[in-house]
């Protein structure tokens, strides 16, 4: 017997996926934030702003963000999480 997925399971897989996606928000602890501003040059709708004077970033637009994930994977210290 085969376990290969059919195309309908993989429709169904896709679909819960997408609805899950769509509630999962970016958390930002600027505790955590060692100013390497990762964050800032991969986001594709500019949703962070370098403060050069205190060596941070500021999440200055959650309503714009798009919750695509890049930050997460760049932020080398953790600081930022998709849930």
């Amino acid at each position: 017997m085969s376990t290969k997925p059919t195309l309908w399971s993989s429709i169904v897989e896709h679909w819960h996926l997408a609805r899950t996606l769509r509630y999962l928000k970016i958390h930002f602890d600027p505790e955590l934030c060692s100013g390497a501003w990762e964050c800032y040059e991969v986001c594709p709708v500019d949703c962070w702003t370098p403060d050069r004077i205190s060596n941070i970033i500021v999440f200055h637009d959650p309503d714009r963000c798009i919750a695509c994930g890049a930050c997460v994977l760049q932020c080398p210290e953790n600081a930022i999480e998709l849930k």
